[in-house]
């Protein structure tokens, strides 16, 4: 009998630790919790067109005209790997992605503010906090910005080099179809931010 006990106590054990655990946060709270996330190498390239950010732009009008505090965006579904602190992304990275795009134009439009003269301590100040929540921070020794979120590996030198950096691409015709989307994505947003704030 004490064998069937111990056996049972072992399956319930096992299965307690293999089963899904599930959390509802917002954006703040999954990118600014000292993690970093990464879309594995396999993982499809950025796919989300004009009709995908529109949807996301209405939706966060939406809660600014019906005073809602919350918007779901549906699942994100994480794998953590050896380093409790990083965690690999299996689905939910056309959203991520989506979402640090949005906000890095937030922070282009906010330093854009600021080397205007308008209020620019505070908006250097915001893009600075915008950054270091949602985007990465830089490392104090190297100088070099360690990103919360790392793409698949067709994207990420374009996200990482080119958008995390506020740059322009050298050549949009060598740009590939998937990086044209990224950037499109970045624009989109930068002209919602900039006619909803013009002035």
């Amino acid at each position: 009998m004490s064998i069937i006990f111990a056996l049972s106590d072992k399956i319930d054990r096992m299965a307690t630790s293999n089963l899904l655990t599930t959390n509802t946060v917002n954006l703040k709270a999954l990118m600014a919790n000292g993690r970093t996330y990464q879309v594995p190498p396999y993982q499809r390239d950025y796919s989300w067109k004009e009709e995908n950010w529109e949807d996301l732009w209405i939706d966060l009008a939406d809660l600014e005209e019906t005073s809602a505090s919350q918007h779901y965006m549906g699942a994100i579904v994480q794998k953590e790997e050896d380093n409790p602190e990083q965690f690999l992304i299996i689905d939910g990275q056309q959203r991520l992605a989506t979402l640090s795009i949005l906000v890095l134009a937030a922070i282009a439009r906010l330093e854009e503010m600021a080397n205007e003269g308008d209020e620019a301590e505070q908006n250097s100040e915001r893009a600075n906090l915008l950054r270091q929540g949602f985007i990465g921070s830089k490392d104090p020794g190297s100088l070099t910005e360690a990103s919360k979120l790392q793409l698949n590996e067709n994207n990420d030198a374009f996200y990482q080099g080119t958008l995390i950096q506020l740059s322009q691409p050298a050549s949009l015709r060598s740009l590939s179809d998937s990086e044209k989307l990224l950037w499109n994505a970045f624009r989109y947003f930068s002209n919602k931010i900039n006619a909803k704030f013009a002035g």
